[in-house]
């Protein structure tokens, strides 16, 4: 049975669609966790990392204590000067080992993460002390200040190339660079004699991690998978819920407008900035819908997370049909409610609306049917509908029987049925993830930094990511031990730390910069949230360590939501660091603002001096990528409607080509993030218009995917002809679009586009395929199809203009149109040769 198979044309319903059996309400608070944390990730993370931080803190608490690791022994009759002294070393050498435990807890409790199994996590703890064992050693070695210096440079740098090497090498070189930077710090008063001493305190680090992670946190796939897909069920019940409610609100309001005032209710004055607000706030949770759908997308690559029975291939297919199918009712459902339509029609829309919220299959079924009865109507006089507003209705109703369908087909795969293997040896999942999580625009600047760019020798520079951030490190942090040694010898290591974290985590200058805008932020806010908890807090231990847990679990419970809570998190848990150390003042908060200022200014100089990847030549990568992932899922529709066998490898092949349109949108979402500020003035306008119309051909080729499961009715030959002429201009014309976001054309001068370039016209072209061909002008303009698929439309024998043949010639039109918008906003010129009806009114 394939997702094209369980699906009705013919305008009915099945009726015998299983209740969900009822179940016992969550509370709302686990619903919004669950809506907010994707899998409840970060939870577990951050709760992985205070809790094995916690552990380790009494661990070697308990080891210093009874070894005298470190500690020096004070003779009876020592005088009370002297005494209070030594006492004073020993608690310092004590909350050294407390920090190196805890430090290889914090950082190997991020990395375990990045592997999915137990025995790669358990291999990636057992290195990690080796790095830092071996720069400590060093470190405690080099007693010469200038070398010592240059040591922590060197160190960050190669350990930032190691990034080459995954995983081990991204978290080993931070490790080895903190070890190097500890090792610099307590050679005064650990030497290298008592290593061994540190040895054991490093071990106690790893062996606590350890038993945490096996303990609480070690990997079950299933239960992780359950996890995902509550996280999925909580979007889409917000997502339907919020749309039912907008849905109930605009189109009542506009029900009135329409028959009192005879205006339409969005000329309304502030109207307009209003549905935009609604657009955007659409546009998030379809996002986040769609995020969660590829996270348990990635994991179907492992056969112990799928429940019992079911195949990777057919819960692949499940969760698509569900999620394009909730994302259309979505749409649908806000554009028509923006339509003056009679009032009983808004009324079975509701009811639609209404049944998908609450999981009424019969209200969904009985909705979709009245609408469908509604429809058979050809006089629109009588239904009070328009055209085009009867082709979304019609839209709105295989939406919701869609979605419905998926879910039905849940519950039509008993746990006894055995997985189809022939099935699941075709599927292959298109979702890359890092560390668990979609990779944003780390790829993409990994692409882009190995092309050409602008027309600067230094833009022309193609290096490996991890390459070109290791330069950029060097330097950065060489200029922020000057900077900051200049500024405070003592504490320069605030604007190292400043400058090293700047770069974690960002791939582009923009990301770059906003991070050290946040890293400032967070120390201004965390420096006054820090010096009241001391303050409040005083010299109690016990409050000390709640103090200190608390604050770092919130930080890295919200990091991913803004790095400034992170910031924050870490300057507060200082602040008690330095009371423990009987070193605290507000002055010295006031010199952490000002060290790390210095180093996050240094690293933001750097990043826009030294080998800068820009953002808009990042954009430009991106979305020369979503455009080519969208004329490869346009073409392979188009296959699929011309070819009379309907198999379930294309079935495969279809999902798979919009998984990657998918993945590539969500990548040039989180590239152009940073880009929708004021500050980028003109370059943001032109930002938001391409990827509004982006969008929209997303919409259009996933729709285009769906109505691709009926073939085109038997063409005559002129009609077959001008059927392959479309097809031809329209791959001729994205390769316009994406010959414009080359590689090669910021070199050259030609291109331009998302990146702010000026357009031109080139003399070679590049097809959606990638290849290059002759064509002069004509290679770099954008020539509309609309009307050649408008006329084979006409060309269908007897077919009405609802049928899944019709509405796929439809999406080909409207695809048309956004790519030429798009076109527009990438600088290539567009010739519009349309004659065919407006299409503008359909819903984006």
């Amino acid at each position: 049975m394939t997702a094209h198979s369980i699906r009705s044309d013919s305008g009915t319903y099945p009726r015998d669609v299983p209740a969900l059996p009822p179940s016992r309400r969550r509370a709302a608070w686990l619903d919004w966790l669950d809506a907010t944390d994707p899998g409840q990730m970060r939870l577990r993370m951050a709760g992985e990392v205070v809790l094995a931080v916690g552990v380790v803190l009494v661990a070697e608490w308990l080891f210093v204590r009874g070894t005298g690791a470190l500690q020096v022994s004070v003779p009876k009759g020592t005088p009370a000067a002297t005494a209070a002294e030594l006492w004073k070393l020993n608690h310092a050498l004590e909350v050294i080992a407390l920090m190196l435990g805890a430090i290889l807890a914090l950082i190997g409790g991020f990395g375990v993460g990045m592997f999915s199994n137990t025995r790669a996590q358990l291999q990636l703890i057992a290195f990690l002390p080796l790095p830092m064992l071996g720069l400590l050693a060093v470190g405690l070695a080099v007693h010469v200040r200038v070398i010592s210096l240059a040591l922590l440079v060197v160190t960050l740098a190669i350990g930032t190339y190691c990034r080459r090497f995954g995983p081990p090498g991204f978290m080993g070189g931070m490790l080895a660079f903190m070890g190097a930077f500890l090792g610099f710090f307590i050679q005064a008063e650990v030497p290298l004699s008592d290593f061994g001493w540190l040895t054991a305190e490093v071990a106690i680090g790893a062996a606590g991690l350890t038993l945490v992670h096996l303990a609480f946190f070690r990997p079950l796939p299933e239960a992780a998978m359950r996890r995902m897909q509550r996280s999925y069920v909580a979007r889409a019940h917000a997502l339907a819920s919020e749309v039912a409610e907008a849905y109930e609100a605009n189109s009542h309001a506009g029900t009135h407008a329409g028959h009192h005032s005879g205006r339409r209710e969005e000329h309304r004055p502030g109207k307009h900035e209003e549905h935009r607000h609604e657009d955007r706030r659409l546009q998030r949770q379809l996002l986040r819908l769609n995020e969660t759908a590829l996270l348990i997308d990635a994991q179907l690559n492992n056969r112990a997370a799928l429940p019992a029975g079911w195949s990777a291939a057919v819960l692949h297919q499940r969760l698509f049909d569900a999620e394009v199918g909730l994302s259309n009712v979505a749409r649908f459902a806000v554009t028509l409610a923006r339509r003056p339509l009679p009032a009983r029609v808004h009324a079975l829309i509701e009811a639609g609306l209404t049944g998908v919220r609450d999981a009424d299959w019969s209200a969904v079924c009985d909705a979709a049917a009245a609408i469908r009865a509604l429809l058979e109507s050809r006089d629109p006089q009588r239904t009070g509908v328009a055209t085009d507003e009867r082709i979304l209705l019609h839209r709105f109703a295989m939406s919701i029987t869609d979605f419905a369908t998926a879910l039905r087909a849940f519950r039509l795969y008993p746990a006894s049925q055995p997985p189809d293997d022939a099935t699941e040896e075709e599927f292959r999942p298109q979702v890359a993830t890092f560390g668990g999580w979609l990779p944003g625009s780390a790829f993409i600047a990994g692409a882009a930094s190995q092309e050409r760019g602008g027309a600067g020798l230094i833009e022309r520079i193609r290096l490996a990511p991890y390459a070109r951030i290791a330069i950029q490190m060097g330097i950065a942090v060489g200029g922020a031990i000057i900077a900051g040694d200049a500024l405070s010898g003592r504490r320069f290591y605030w604007a190292v730390i400043a400058a090293f974290i700047t770069f974690m985590g960002a791939n582009t200058a923009g990301e770059q910069l906003r991070k050290g805008v946040f890293r400032i932020a967070g120390t201004i806010i965390g420096v006054v949230v820090g010096s009241l908890l001391a303050h409040l807090v005083g010299d109690r231990v016990a409050l000390q360590v709640v103090v200190i847990l608390v604050s770092l679990f919130l930080g890295l419970y919200l990091f991913r939501v803004n790095y400034t809570f992170m910031t924050i998190g870490i300057t507060v848990m200082v602040s008690q660091l330095y009371v423990e150390l009987d070193e605290f003042s507000n002055n010295l908060l006031l010199l952490r603002l000002a060290e790390t200022s210095v180093g996050a200014g240094v690293a933001m100089l750097t990043v826009l001096l030294v080998l800068p990847l820009h953002i808009g030549r990042v954009a430009r990568v991106a979305a020369r990528q979503q455009v080519a992932a969208l004329a490869d899922l346009a073409d392979r529709s188009q296959d699929r409607l011309a070819d009379p066998a309907s198999t379930v490898g294309s079935d495969l092949e279809l999902r798979a080509a919009a998984r990657r349109v998918d993945m590539a949108y969500q990548a040039l979402v989180a590239t152009v993030w940073p880009m929708r500020t004021p500050l980028f003035g003109g370059l943001a306008q032109r930002i938001a218009g391409f990827m509004a119309t982006t969008v929209a051909a997303r919409n259009y080729a996933r729709n285009l995917l769906l109505d691709a499961s009926t073939r085109y009715a038997d063409l005559d030959a002129q009609s077959t002809a001008e059927l392959a002429v479309a097809r031809r201009q329209l791959a001729d014309s994205v390769g316009a679009i994406t010959a414009a976001l080359g590689a090669d054309d910021g070199a050259d001068g030609g291109g331009g586009g998302v990146n702010g370039a000026a357009g031109s016209q080139g003399s070679s072209g590049v097809d959606s395929a990638g290849n290059e061909g002759q064509g002069g002008q004509r290679a770099r303009e954008y020539v509309r199809s609309a009307s050649l698929f408008a006329r084979v439309a006409d060309a269908l024998p007897q077919q009405l203009v609802m049928s899944r043949p019709q509405l796929a010639l439809r999406d080909l039109q409207l695809l048309d149109g956004a790519l030429a918008e798009a076109a527009r906003w990438a600088g290539v010129p567009v010739t519009d040769l349309d004659t065919a009806a407006q299409l503008d009114s359909a819903p984006r």
